[in-house]
């Protein structure tokens, strides 16, 4: 895509309206040819592992960060309350990789998440507990790990690019759970009722991830004006009056997306409307800013520039425009005091606040303009349009007052 300047923002009212249910997720592939797949998928990522090892002078890599692990093994659900210490892991020479498990869990792993996909095992019984196992894998060999170790490299930061990135059947994946958490979040807000408490509504939210196989990681309710005084807010016992914002995150699979509604009943009330209009131009500038190259400076350079002279114009310095996402919840995309530019297949959520209300989607970063994998489903949209591009935005859901 070509650059813009913030100027070239203009609304088309003309084709907002209500987007049909989305078809988002619904193709599902034969079990064979998933296995196929992500047995694919899990070499290519085992030969960059390789590619890595080399660049270090090391003999095999230990992956003990959960999403590290995830990664590798293209999804690998772990189930159940378990602790730190006794997560599986993965450890690879680049030509051959192992599962480290424990006996708890070994043959859950393999029946369910990890069979016909190339891994051999390497146990430890949960009465001896892991340290040991990974003492004796390590004693003597030039090893990198993904967290401190003794006698390792750390190979951690080497690997953030790599993870960064979604593959070809992460895409897919990634999709269906946008879908699943956007169904969760505009169903909710269909029928919540005056009165309801933010806890209850984030009840509804949760109820619906899990019975569509996504578990909730975080979930946001803001009734009324909350949002204007709590950037992360969370959810209370305060009830709803005029106006509710939902927003959730879930994960599948290793990957996080994050979607957010607002609801009102009867018309906005003046800051709230306002705040919503002008954070619905910001997150059309926001994806329009999520290309190669691009940058949370850039978006927070532009978005300034929207806002200049109005009464939000400092808002942008009570929360962050966006994070990275997709193998992390959210993740803070700067180092060393500088923003790391965007590459293509990454994903981002961006949630504009401004007073009261916030717009608040997952898109994933393309050379061609990125892809929202959270899009409003049977839900108001407005389409502005930025250098040419239209960009559909989730409008407030407007719903008839009590006793109107």
């Amino acid at each position: 895509m070509q650059p813009f300047d913030s100027a070239e923002v203009q609304f088309d009212l003309a084709d907002s309206g209500t987007v049909a249910p989305s078809t988002n997720g619904t193709h599902h592939p034969s079990e064979g040819d998933r296995v196929a797949a992500r047995r694919a998928d899990i070499d290519v990522k085992q030969e960059q592992v390789g590619k890595v090892l080399e660049a270090m002078g090391c003999e095999a890599a230990l992956l003990l960060m959960p999403a590290h692990v995830t990664w590798f093994t293209a999804g690998m659900n772990v189930r159940g309350l378990i602790a730190d210490s006794e997560r599986p892991g993965v450890y690879t020479n680049g030509r051959q990789r192992w599962l480290l498990c424990s006996n708890a869990d070994s043959q859950r792993l393999f029946d369910e998440e990890l069979d016909r996909l190339g891994f051999q095992l390497k146990e430890w019984n949960w009465e001896g507990g892991r340290a040991d196992l990974l003492m004796s894998i390590t004693a003597g060999k030039k090893l990198a790990a993904d967290r401190p170790f003794p006698g390792t490299q750390q190979v951690a930061e080497r690997l953030r690019p790599l993870v960064r990135v979604l593959s070809d059947i992460e895409r897919e994946d990634y999709r269906a759970l946008g879908a699943r958490v956007t169904h969760a979040v505009e169903a909710t807000a269909r029928t919540v009722q005056p009165g309801m408490t933010e806890e209850e509504i984030a009840g509804h939210v949760g109820h619906r991830l899990l019975h569509r196989g996504a578990e909730p990681a975080a979930i946001s309710v803001t009734a009324d004006d909350r949002g204007a005084r709590f950037r992360r807010a969370g959810f209370t016992a305060a009830a709803v009056r005029r106006t509710c914002t939902i927003q959730a995150t879930a994960q599948r699979g290793g990957l996080y997306a994050t979607a957010g509604r607002a609801v009102c009943f009867g018309e906005p009330p003046e800051d709230f409307r306002k705040g919503y209009e002008r954070a619905l131009r910001l997150s059309a500038l926001f994806r329009a800013a999520s290309v190669p190259g691009g940058t949370m400076k850039t978006a927070r350079e532009r978005a300034a520039r929207v806002v200049e002279g109005t009464s939000h114009e400092f808002d942008g310095r009570l929360a962050p425009p966006g994070f990275g996402t997709g193998r992390f919840p959210a993740e803070e995309l700067r180092r060393a005091g500088h923003d790391e530019p965007f590459v293509a297949g990454q994903p981002l959520v961006w949630q504009p606040r401004l007073g009261p209300a916030a717009v608040v989607d997952t898109v994933v970063v393309a050379p061609d303009g990125p892809e929202c994998v959270t899009p409003p489903t049977a839900w108001p949209f407005k389409r502005v349009t930025i250098a040419g591009v239209p960009h559909d935005i989730p409008d407030v859901l407007v719903r008839p007052a009590p006793g109107a």
